[in-house]
């Protein structure tokens, strides 16, 4: 503690109402009950003083213009009962000052805020929405949405302030002096859920954010800890919103001519058993791995899809670790032998993206927007915002906004891959792969002609299931809703729906054929409630796998419902 500066606060904080004592203690003579109950007010005040002085230096209180003290939300308990007790005692002091002068309290805790040293000019600051967690999100998708959103609904002066992973974004609403903020704090996903050992105020559990930010699903503990504080059920669909989709992108140095690894492999480097690139037919040289660190969503996934599944951890030589996925690519960029990994949306010119293949048998899949928005990229993730049921009207108008085609294209624009209409971009990466399709010899036939007459300009997402059962999950729901409007719109009401299903390989082929069909058959269900007509369900079995059989992540991977559209 700064005992100069704290001796010299609550020096001007004592004097502050003893001064006003000074100016009236005349009055005081013809009222001595009134002076006894001043006098014993400022006695309670006093022995509070280095308690909130020391508050104010620790920024957990400060003074406001109306002459009472703001208190911090990551504030001790402590705290708030001294700042109650000392907001109580002020305000009873300016009425009785007000009393006596013949004046109004509104002026008298004005002039008292003002020899606390508050500018009771400048304009009132209100934060009115804090949105925390992923860096994937948090970093340039959230600020851009939120100033989307502002926008949108006509407000003015939007401006960002930004310190490291956290912004501030400021606007002013027509007619209104005051000031209004929206608070972003990027630390990673596990901060939207709650504090962790290194970032504290943050977070869903305590009260400190509105939205949490997620680049990975929530895990089982989050739910029940924010289940336990009222929050509801975030796994809902009320709750749970898949904002965006991403890929995890293996990144090279560009000089390194390794084009394609399997999952195995990357985990291999990653845990250290390989730590020569020639150990994979590359140079003679040293493995350095860069990684995100331990509150990262986009770590979780790594970990999760990557070394879980063969039981490896992360090696602990030449091994860095970063909060900042722009800084980690920089020092992938900048070193020959490095491979690291990091959200499609940092993937740029100074790195190369890897090819990954699930397994030996399957197809390796480039990261790119289209291989993510079918999700067939073996490390395709979902983006989620996650809403506390009581969440406020103007949370809920953001996120409303974030999941409408205007917001999605807001996260097109980010670098990351909307759901809303397809860009030009995802167009043609559709009519390249039906190209590619059409001639492709293990293609099959009947697939071909399926599929001839139609396209997936509009509709590169596939219709992915909760595990064990032919319910689609929350994600492709949303998709089904946006097919079914798009549907709707003028000079749409012609096109046909085809839906193909396909299957894994567990069992045998006749059973996973007709359970291929059934799938798309309750897709059409769907689809048909929604108003949607002339839709024809197929289904190839087994055939086509985009990701390894050998796996249960691959096996449901493989469980898919395209959607192509005729336009007649």
């Amino acid at each position: 503690m700064n005992t100069r500066k704290t001796k010299h606060t609550s020096f001007r904080s004592l004097i502050g109402l003893a001064f006003f004592f000074m100016s009236i203690c005349g009055a005081f003579a013809q009222d001595a009950g009134m002076k006894e109950e001043f006098a014993k007010l400022q006695e309670q005040r006093e022995q509070r003083t280095s308690l909130i002085d020391y508050l104010k230096s620790t920024k957990q209180v400060s003074e406001t213009a109306a002459g009472t003290l703001s208190l911090a939300d990551n504030a001790p308990a402590a705290a708030k009962q001294a700042v109650e007790s000392e907001n109580k005692d002020r305000q009873r002091m300016f009425v009785i000052i007000a009393s006596i002068q013949g004046s109004t309290v509104a002026k008298v805790a004005k002039e008292f805020a003002q020899r606390m040293g508050v500018d009771v000019n400048a304009k009132k600051m209100v934060t009115t929405l804090r949105v925390h967690g992923s860096n994937t999100v948090g970093a340039s998708l959230a600020p851009a949405l939120v100033r989307a959103f502002l926008k949108d609904k006509g407000f003015t002066g939007i401006t960002t302030d930004r310190d490291g992973v956290e912004a501030m974004i400021s606007y002013s609403k027509p007619g209104d002096n005051t000031i209004y903020q929206v608070e972003i704090k990027a630390h990673g996903s596990s901060t939207a859920f709650g504090e962790t050992d290194s970032n504290k105020g943050v977070g869903l559990l305590g009260k400190f954010c509105d939205i949490g930010m997620a680049s990975r699903p929530m895990k089982d503990k989050e739910q029940e800890a924010l289940m336990d504080a009222g929050m509801g059920d975030m796994r809902t669909a009320a709750s749970e919103f898949p904002i965006a989709l991403d890929g995890v992108a293996v990144v090279l140095n560009r000089s390194n001519p390794i084009q394609a690894l399997t999952v195995e492999q990357i985990a291999e480097i990653f845990s250290g058993k390989v730590s020569n690139w020639k150990q994979l037919g590359g140079e003679d040289l040293p493995i350095q791995i860069f990684a995100r660190d331990e509150q990262s969503g986009t770590w979780d996934t790594f970990k999760s899809r990557v070394l879980k599944p063969f039981k490896f951890k992360l090696s602990e030589n030449n091994v860095k670790r970063f909060e900042d996925s722009a800084l980690l690519v920089r020092n992938v960029a900048a070193t020959k032998g490095g491979i690291g990994f990091t959200g499609l949306a940092y993937v740029d010119s100074t790195v190369k993206g890897l090819a990954v293949q699930a397994g030996k048998e399957a197809r390796p899949f480039q990261p790119t927007r289209l291989t993510v928005k079918t999700q067939d990229y073996p490390l395709a993730r979902l983006l989620y915002f996650y809403l506390p049921v009581n969440a406020s009207s103007l949370s809920r108008d953001f996120v409303k906004f974030t999941m409408s085609n205007d917001g999605q294209e807001v996260v097109d624009k980010s670098g990351l891959v909307g759901q809303g209409l397809s860009s030009q971009v995802d167009r043609n990466n559709a009519d390249q792969l039906k190209k590619q399709l059409l001639s492709d010899a293990s293609v099959p036939q009947a697939y071909k002609m399926l599929i001839a007459n139609s396209d997936r300009s509009d509709t590169q997402a596939n219709i992915r299931f909760v595990q064990g059962s032919n319910e689609p999950d929350i994600n492709s729901l949303n998709n089904l809703d946006r097919l079914a409007s798009y549907l709707a719109n003028p000079g749409h009401e012609k096109f046909g729906v085809v839906l193909v299903g396909f299957a894994d390989s567990v069992g045998n082929q006749s059973s996973n054929l007709r359970l291929s069909r059934k799938r798309a058959e309750e897709v059409k269900a769907l689809l048909e409630a929604k108003g949607v007509r002339n839709i024809t369900a197929e289904g190839f079995g087994e055939a086509m796998p985009v990701a390894d059989n050998g796996s249960e992540s691959g096996r449901a991977q493989n469980r898919r419902v395209e959607i192509w559209l005729t336009r007649k």
